[in-house]
C-alpha cells in the first residue's frame, strides 16, 4: 500500500484519506468541517481540470482557454448573470452552510498550494487554476442546471408554433401513448396530454413580436429477498470527459456517508447513502423557467462586460434585464427582447443548505423535511432507509401561474411579457407536493414520466418523458420475485425498446425494393425488439428512423427551426432532427400527416427512408446483412474539451470509445444525435444499487473512472464494467476499505 503525508492549511484535525482499488477516495475526519475539507482536495487531487472547466463556463470565462468557439456559451452565462446569482446566493446562505462551501473551497485550494505539476488538460491549455472561492461551489452547481431545465424546450416551441400555428403544435404535442404510469400514487396510469390551442395563442402572440433523462426506483422489504429495501437508478446526462459524477466516501462523528458529488460542489445533493438513509433522484421535469417576450424599451442595461477570447479580439457583451429577468436573446436596439425567469436567478436559492443535513437524516421522514429548501432543479426524491420504509417527494420550487391547476400559457413557450397576464402567483407549498410513503405495491419508480393524473391541485410540468421507460421498470418490478441487487442491475441492463412496436409494425407491411431492403425487413420481422450491440434488427430500425427524421426536416415550414434562434449558443441547440426523433412516433401512430412533405404519405415516406437506411448500412458496414451490427455505429467516444486545442490533444486527452447497445428510450438508454450520427451522446452518467439490508452488497460504476487524468489508471477503469452493465463494489465498511487501501494519504492540520 502507498502511504503518504502532508501538512496542510485549512484543517481542524487529522484527516486520512484510502482510496480503494478503483481510486475511489474514502475519507474519515474528526469534524465535519474536515469532511468536506477531504471532498474538496480528494476532488483537486483527480478533477482539477474540471473544476477550472465548471467555474470558467459559471462565470462566461471559456473562451479565454479555447477560443473563439468559448463565445457563445460565455456570451449566454453573461447575459444570464449566472456569476452575480451565484455572488448572491453564497452570501445569502446560512453561516452553517457557508461554512461547508468554506471549507470544500479550503480542500481544493490546500490541493493546489501543495505544489503539485498540472495535470494534462490544464497543462495542454497552459492555464494555472485561480485560488478557488466559496461561491464558485453555487456557480458550478447553477450553471449546470440553468442549461439543464425547460426554457430550451419553451422556446422550441414557440418557434414551433410560430412556423405552423397553434392548432397544429396543440396536435402534434399530444400524440403520444395514450397510458402513462404515474409516479403517485404508484401503480395508476393517466392520460397524456398536450397543449390547449387557446393557451398557444399567447405564444404565437409573443413569437410573432420577436420576428434544448433518468431513472430510479426503490423496491420495498416485501418484495426483496432480505426483507428490506433495494434502491437503484441511473441518471442521463450529456457523456462527458472527465464524468459529470465523482465518486467519493465523507465519514465524521456527525455522519457516515457515501455518494456521487459534482465537481465543485460538496456532499451528495442527488445520490448517496449514510448508516440509515439511501436517497436518489430523477429530473422530475418541472416547470420552473418561463421565457417572456418584453418590449425593447422595458430592458435595462445593467452592465457591460468584456469576454477576452485566447487568440482573438475581445468581445463585449452588453448585459439587460426587464422586471422579469436576464435578457437573453434579442437586442433591445432593434426590437423585442426574451427574458428568463428562472426560480434559481428570481432570488438568492437557499438550495445548498440542504447539503449538511441531508447527510445526518436517520429516517425517510427527516430526509423529506431536510429538502423543504431545495429550490433547483425540481427533482423525483426517492428515498428508503433501514427500518424498511420507501418515500417519494417532488422536490424543488414550482411558481404557480394563472389559471390554478391548469398548464397556463408559460407552459408551453415564450408569453408576452406586457400583459400582466402571464406572472407568478406565489409558488406551490412544499407541503402539497406529490408525496408517497410506504405505497401498497410495494415499489416506487421514476424515469421523468408524468408524476400526477388529471385534476391534481398544481400544475407541475409539461414537457415530461415518454413512459416507455416507466412501463419496462414497472413491468420488471412486477415480474420478480424476492428481488437481490443483481435482479436490480438486470433491470439497469433491460434494452427493450416500447418505443421501436410502431415503427416496426409499419416497416415490416413494406415490400422491399432489392435483396438487400427485404434481408434487412426479414431481419426486422424476425427481430425480438431488443436494443443489443450485436442486432441487425436494432440497426436497421434506428438508421430508417432516423431517415424519416432528416426527410420531415426538409419541410419548408421547419427551415427556420434549422438553425438556432437568434443568441442561443449552439453548445445549448437541440437540432430540429433530435426534436423530430421524439414526436414523430405519435403522429406515426395516429397515420398524421402534418408534418410530411406536401404530397407524401406515411407509407411512402417509410418506404424512401428504408431505401436511403440500407444504402447507409450498406456503405458502413458492407453488403452482408446478417453482418450488420447496431453496435458498430453505436459507439461511445466523448471528447475532452480541451482536446482540440492541440493536434495531439486527442491522442493525449479522449478516452478510447466503446461500443453500446441501448436507444433512447430503453431504460438502458443511450442517446444519438438524430440526423448527425450514431454515436452516443447521452446515456447513464452512474449506475447505483444501494441495498438497505447490508450496506456492503450495495454496487455502482461510472463511465471512465475516479480521475481525469488520463495517465493515471483510475482515468478509464471503470469503463469496460460501465458498457457491459456491471457493477463494482461500493466500499463502505472501515473494517474492509482500511487494511485493503490501494493507497492511504494522512492530511495534518498546518
Amino acid at each position: 500500500m502507498d502511504a503518504s503525508s502532508a501538512t496542510v492549511s485549512g484543517l481542524n484535525g487529522r484527516v486520512v484519506i484510502h482510496r480503494d482499488e478503483w481510486g475511489i477516495p474514502h475519507a474519515r475526519a474528526t469534524t465535519w468541517h474536515d469532511a468536506f475539507f477531504a471532498q474538496g482536495y480528494a476532488q483537486a487531487e483527480d478533477r482539477l481540470g474540471q473544476l477550472e472547466y465548471e467555474r470558467r463556463r459559471a462565470v462566461g470565462r471559456w473562451a479565454e482557454v479555447v477560443g473563439g468557439p468559448g463565445v457563445s456559451f460565455d456570451r449566454f452565462a453573461r447575459r444570464a448573470g449566472i456569476a452575480g446569482a451565484a455572488r448572491r446566493e453564497y452570501a445569502a446562505l446560512d453561516p452553517t452552510t457557508q461554512e461547508v462551501l468554506a471549507a470544500y473551497t479550503a480542500g481544493v485550494n490546500a490541493w493546489v498550494a501543495g505544489g503539485h505539476p498540472l495535470p494534462p488538460d490544464l497543462a495542454l491549455a497552459g492555464v494555472t487554476p485561480e485560488p478557488w472561492e466559496p461561491w464558485h461551489c453555487c456557480a458550478a452547481f447553477l450553471v449546470r442546471h440553468v442549461v439543464f431545465a425547460n426554457w430550451q424546450h419553451k422556446l422550441w416551441r414557440g418557434r414551433l408554433a410560430a412556423a405552423l400555428g397553434a392548432d397544429a403544435v396543440a396536435r402534434i404535442d399530444g400524440a403520444g401513448p395514450p397510458e402513462v404510469p404515474l409516479i403517485v400514487p404508484p401503480g395508476s396510469v393517466g392520460p397524456t396530454a398536450g397543449p390547449d390551442p387557446e393557451r398557444l395563442d399567447a405564444v404565437v402572440a409573443a413569437m410573432t413580436a420577436t420576428a434544448s433523462g433518468s431513472n430510479a426506483w426503490a423496491l420495498a422489504g416485501s418484495r426483496t429477498r432480505s426483507g428490506l429495501p433495494l434502491v437503484a437508478g441511473d441518471p442521463h446526462r450529456l457523456v462527458e470527459t472527465p464524468n459529470v459524477y465523482y465518486q467519493c466516501h465523507l465519514a465524521c462523528p456527525d455522519f457516515d456517508a457515501i455518494g456521487l458529488s459534482f465537481p465543485g460542489v460538496p456532499g451528495f445533493p442527488h445520490f448517496g447513502h449514510n448508516a440509515r438513509v439511501a436517497w436518489c433522484v430523477t429530473n422530475a421535469m418541472g416547470d420552473y423557467q418561463d421565457l417572456y417576450v418584453d418590449y425593447a424599451d422595458a430592458a435595462m442595461l445593467t452592465g457591460r462586460e468584456e469576454i477576452a477570447v485566447r487568440d482573438g479580439a475581445p468581445v463585449t457583451v452588453e448585459c439587460q434585464a426587464t422586471s422579469h429577468g436576464p435578457v437573453l436573446f434579442g437586442d433591445p436596439a432593434t426590437g423585442a427582447v426574451i427574458t428568463l425567469k428562472s426560480t434559481a436567478l428570481a432570488r438568492p436559492s437557499p438550495g445548498l443548505s440542504v447539503l449538511l443535513p441531508m447527510l445526518q437524516t436517520r429516517t425517510v421522514d427527516e430526509l423529506d423535511d431536510a429538502m423543504r429548501a431545495w429550490v433547483d432543479p425540481v427533482n423525483n426524491l426517492v428515498s428508503a432507509d433501514v427500518d424498511g420504509h420507501l418515500r417519494y417527494r417532488t422536490v424543488g420550487e414550482i411558481p404557480v401561474r394563472p389559471p390554478a391547476g391548469a398548464p397556463p400559457a408559460n407552459a408551453w413557450g415564450p408569453v408576452p411579457g406586457w400583459t400582466g397576464d402571464h406572472e407568478w402567483i406565489g409558488s406551490v407549498p412544499y407541503d402539497e407536493l406529490p408525496t408517497t410513503r410506504d405505497p401498497e405495491v410495494g415499489w416506487i419508480v421514476t424515469a421523468n414520466q408524468e408524476i400526477v393524473g388529471p385534476g391534481a391541485p398544481h400544475y407541475l410540468g409539461s414537457d415530461y418523458s415518454r413512459p416507455y421507460r416507466a412501463r419496462r421498470i414497472v413491468d420488471r418490478l412486477d415480474a420478480l420475485g424476492p428481488a437481490t441487487v443483481d435482479d436490480m442491475t438486470a433491470v439497469h441492463q433491460d434494452r427493450r425498446s416500447l418505443a421501436a412496436d410502431v415503427w416496426v409494425e409499419r416497416l415490416v407491411r413494406l415490400d422491399g425494393r432489392d435483396p438487400h431492403e427485404q434481408a434487412a425487413l426479414d431481419h426486422l420481422r424476425r427481430w425480438d425488439l431488443v436494443m443489443d450491440a450485436d442486432s441487425v434488427g436494432a440497426a436497421v430500425y434506428v438508421v430508417t428512423r432516423d431517415a424519416v427524421g432528416q426527410a420531415v426536416a426538409t419541410h419548408p415550414a421547419l427551415a427556420p427551426l434549422r438553425e438556432p434562434f437568434p443568441g442561443e449558443p449552439r453548445a445549448l441547440f437541440a437540432p430540429l432532427e433530435l426534436r423530430l426523433w421524439t414526436l414523430l412516433p405519435g403522429l406515426l401512430g395516429a397515420d398524421d400527416p402534418t408534418l410530411l412533405p406536401a404530397g407524401v404519405t406515411w407509407p411512402e415516406l417509410l418506404a424512401g427512408a428504408l431505401t436511403e437506411a440500407v444504402g447507409y448500412l450498406r456503405g458502413e458496414l458492407g453488403d452482408d446483412v446478417a453482418a450488420w451490427r447496431w453496435g458498430a455505429l453505436h459507439r461511445c467516444a466523448p471528447h475532452h474539451p480541451l482536446s482540440a486545442l492541440d493536434p495531439a490533444g486527442a491522442a493525449r486527452l479522449d478516452p478510447p470509445p466503446v461500443e453500446l447497445g441501448g436507444e433512447w428510450d430503453t431504460v438502458w438508454s443511450t442517446a444519438h444525435p438524430a440526423g448527425y450520427g450514431f454515436g452516443v451522446t447521452t446515456a447513464s452518467v452512474a449506475r447505483y444499487v444501494y441495498d438497505l439490508a447490508d450496506w456492503e452488497r450495495s454496487a455502482w460504476v461510472v463511465p471512465l473512472g475516479a480521475s481525469g487524468d488520463p495517465a493515471s489508471p483510475h482515468f478509464a477503469d471503470q469503463q469496460r464494467a460501465w458498457s457491459t452493465g456491471a457493477l463494482i463494489p461500493m466500499r463502505y465498511s472501515w473494517d474492509a476499505i482500511e487494511p485493503a487501501a490501494a493507497s492511504t494519504t494522512t492530511l495534518l492540520p498546518a
